[in-house]
């Protein structure tokens, strides 16, 4: 008799092997997940480190984030409002009248509100924390960007400040 098909011996060796293969490859995958994250939360601390540089050149001082950290994308920051001119968020600085240490006249938009807005947390799936933070000193001279990685029983940060190009990653939460 001629029977055609696959025994059940070939079902279970095609099946371990596809096991073995997923393996190898699921880890490579989740590790190459994460750079690409930490790649897109560097590309936009690059961008946010350059907006704040060019507001300290034109003010003297970094935007003021009251009372510890601010949602650096929440429209209803001091922060965003500072940046980008709209929001309803209360602007100390760049304010219609108001003059920058070279004379030019406020407001001026140092980022578009819609690329700010657009700014969210590659690690972070759920809306628990979705925005990258932002934190001053009282006087303006430092600043912090974070953002969180995982969830809040297991929260790692990745941090940008003022002294630093790179990124670092932390067990706590930054403060100035």
């Amino acid at each position: 008799m001629n029977r055609k098909g696959f025994t059940l011996l070939d079902l279970i060796v095609a099946i371990a092997i596809i096991i073995i293969l997923a393996a190898f490859a699921i880890p490579s995958y989740l590790r190459m997940m994460d750079k690409a994250r930490r790649s897109a939360v560097v590309a936009e601390f690059t961008n946010l480190a350059t907006v704040l540089e060019t507001f300290r050149t034109d003010w003297g001082h970094y935007p003021l984030a009251a009372a510890g950290s601010q949602a650096i994308a929440s429209n209803d920051t001091g922060v965003y409002r500072e940046l980008t001119t709209e929001g309803s968020g209360a602007a100390l600085t760049n304010v219609a009248g108001a003059k920058t240490v070279h004379g030019d006249t406020a407001p001026i938009i140092y980022i578009g509100a819609a690329a700010l807005s657009s700014m969210t947390n590659p690690f972070v799936a759920s809306s628990s924390d979705p925005q990258y933070r932002y934190a001053t000193d009282a006087a303006g001279t430092a600043w912090v960007l974070y953002v969180r990685m995982g969830t809040s029983g297991s929260a790692r940060y990745l941090v940008r400040t003022d002294r630093q190009s790179g990124i670092v990653e932390s067990a706590t939460e930054p403060t100035v």
